[in-house]
């Protein structure tokens, strides 16, 4: 089952061991990845293998980048505020931060706040689930 899939060294490969502190820390890790399970369906019919340990993986990399307590600074802020632009008059430049989550809301809003989180909403939409008749 892909739930046993979601292993340390995957998160961290797909972090580059950016959150390798909190993932060695096992009671934690299997608690917020059993936590996080619950917005997937383990149905395999429902959603592949691969993409469900993905999908779970990228939950728990959100968490981890919301809750960037330990070292915040150390390989940057994987939370995002907004589209950066630059404007050139002359000499003078202006770089502004657009933001583009005032339009979404609930938790597309929450997942759109990291890389993470942005990745997984991308990762539902590659595929269809079944529809069923009767």
């Amino acid at each position: 089952m892909a739930f046993e899939d979601v292993t340390k060294e995957y998160v961290d490969l797909l972090s580059n061991s950016k959150y390798a502190s909190r993932t060695s820390d096992t009671a934690e890790f299997e608690s917020l990845k059993t936590l996080q399970s619950v917005y997937l369906n383990s149905n395999a019919d429902w959603l592949p293998d691969p993409k469900y340990t993905r999908g779970l993986a990228l939950l728990v990399l959100h968490h981890y980048a919301m809750d960037d307590t330990e070292n915040p600074d150390e390989g940057g802020s994987d939370e995002f505020s907004g589209l950066l632009t630059t404007e050139k008059v002359g000499d003078l430049t202006q770089v502004r931060s657009l933001p583009y989550l005032s339009d979404v809301s609930g938790l597309k809003m929450y997942l759109m706040q990291t890389r993470y989180g942005t990745e997984f909403l991308y990762l539902m939409k590659t595929f269809k689930s079944s529809v069923f008749t009767t």
